[in-house]
């Protein structure tokens, strides 16, 4: 009897439905309005991609978009540019929900509530050859002992060009506290200082990464790619501080995601193929 009343209580709370009756939560507004807000960052490939192809917006694009679709609301996008500015949207009631590649960490969670994961990454580098040591004596491989950022704690000389203010600046300063560390608005500003050669590794995303190397394989010509797993960066959502009724309803729809593989699905067709790029 308690786990038919448990089951039948789980199922109200969860339901898009109930969340309408819900006073105070930003769900009821969503629903009066038929509309949910997203904001992220359209300059962010491949979770928004700027110019895409058909079929193709980006992995948040279509994340936030099937959530749209799951609460029976319009999908509408605004652009921004910063973690700060997606938090002060959402406070404000100008944005209810972010995508948008997103780590989250302890000191950004005092600005909203973070969903679970629903992607996971780690901190990567693309790090140029000529900055590694030459291989041991009779060995063709230069590079087989670089497969981590942390594998570089023994190479001298390095420079890291890093966007500011991220999870993988935090893991710079803590791993690497005297090398000189270059920061940056953006990963992309932070990567094309290291290709114009400014500093001689990039640190990022493994995430965003992947998805370079995607759009240009001869990156790797020049740079060796370090995406073995060193800490686990989680890519969440960023709802409002505090409306647990409003994080219920997203976290099952991300459950359900799970259980039938869409989510799966929607990973590989961005960080695992190319077919998104032009």
């Amino acid at each position: 009897m308690f786990r038919i009343f448990g089951l039948l209580f789980s199922f109200f709370i969860f339901s898009p439905v109930f969340a309408q009756g819900i006073s105070g939560s930003r769900l009821e507004e969503i629903q009066k309005r038929g509309e949910l807000r997203v904001t992220g960052n359209r300059n962010f490939d491949p979770f928004y991609i700027s110019d895409p192809k058909d079929g193709f917006p980006g992995f948040d694009a279509e994340l936030g978009k099937k959530y749209a679709e799951f609460l029976g609301v319009k999908y509408t996008f605004t652009n921004r540019p910063e973690f700060e500015d997606f938090a002060e949207a959402i406070k404000t009631g100008e944005a209810d929900i972010a995508f948008s590649g997103l780590s989250s960490t302890l000191e950004r969670s005092k600005k909203g509530s973070f969903s679970s994961p629903y992607l996971v990454s780690t901190t990567g580098a693309l790090v140029n050859k000529n900055a590694l040591p030459p291989p041991p004596e009779g060995n063709i491989i230069t590079t087989v002992y670089f497969r981590s950022v942390k594998d570089l704690d023994s190479v001298s000389g390095l420079s890291f060009s890093v966007r500011a203010f991220s999870a993988s600046h935090e893991f710079l300063l803590s791993i690497f506290p005297n090398s000189r560390i270059f920061t940056y608005g953006s990963m992309e500003s932070a990567w094309n200082s290291v290709k114009e050669g400014q500093a001689n590794c990039f640190v990022g995303d493994s995430l965003y990464i992947r998805g370079l190397l995607l759009k240009q394989r001869s990156i790797l010509s020049n740079f060796r790619a370090l995406i073995e797993s060193t800490q686990e960066n989680h890519v969440s959502a960023l709802l409002p501080k505090g409306d647990i009724y409003f994080s219920r309803n997203f976290e099952f729809f991300l459950s359900e995601l799970r259980r039938t593989g869409e989510l799966k699905s929607l990973e590989d067709k961005y960080f695992n193929r190319s077919d998104w790029v032009k």
